[in-house]
């Protein structure tokens, strides 16, 4: 008797360990891989869409390079990817010149959050979620396209 009742506490200590250790596992991994829906359009020939590639630099820190393609692709930013919540968040500083020479700068921000195979894209401008109500959905890309455009315009290669 005095052994199944140690078995019963010790199973109940292992499950208890095991229920905290696996909310912190429940927590989705760091995105790896190409991700997009940068399409073609069929009659106007503009480009739109969003991909992100995902990757760890020669540091070691999680990192994005990505592309927002609103009639053509004509920058990649790359930046470093952290966690928020079930989600991962990563953005630049865009930089508006007007030709009078006023200058302004405005924070641009994607939340990535996993969803499946894929990932819903939320876009934040100056800490506003601009499409919080439908976000972007984009799925696994085997080779990039806007990317691939971003990095013609700019002359750059890939880090």
């Amino acid at each position: 008797m005095r052994a199944g009742r140690l078995t019963r506490v010790a199973l109940a200590a292992l499950l208890a360990v095991g229920g905290t250790a696996s909310a912190k596992d429940r927590l989705p991994p760091f995105p790896q891989g190409l991700y997009g829906d940068v399409a073609l359009g069929e009659e106007s020939g503009d480009l739109g869409g969003f991909e992100v590639r995902f990757f760890v630099d020669e540091a070691g820190r999680r990192m994005a390079e990505f592309t927002l393609c609103e009639g053509w692709c004509n920058i990649a930013y790359t930046a470093e990817v952290t966690r928020e919540g079930e989600g991962f968040v990563f953005g630049h500083v865009e930089v508006l010149e007007s030709s009078n020479g006023t200058r302004e700068e405005h924070r641009v921000g994607y939340r990535v959050v996993p969803r499946g195979r894929a990932l819903l894209v939320t876009y934040i401008y100056d800490g506003e979620p601009f499409n919080a109500a439908a976000p972007w959905r984009i799925a696994p890309r085997r080779k990039p396209f806007g990317l691939t455009v971003a990095r013609g315009e700019e002359g750059q290669g890939r880090p």
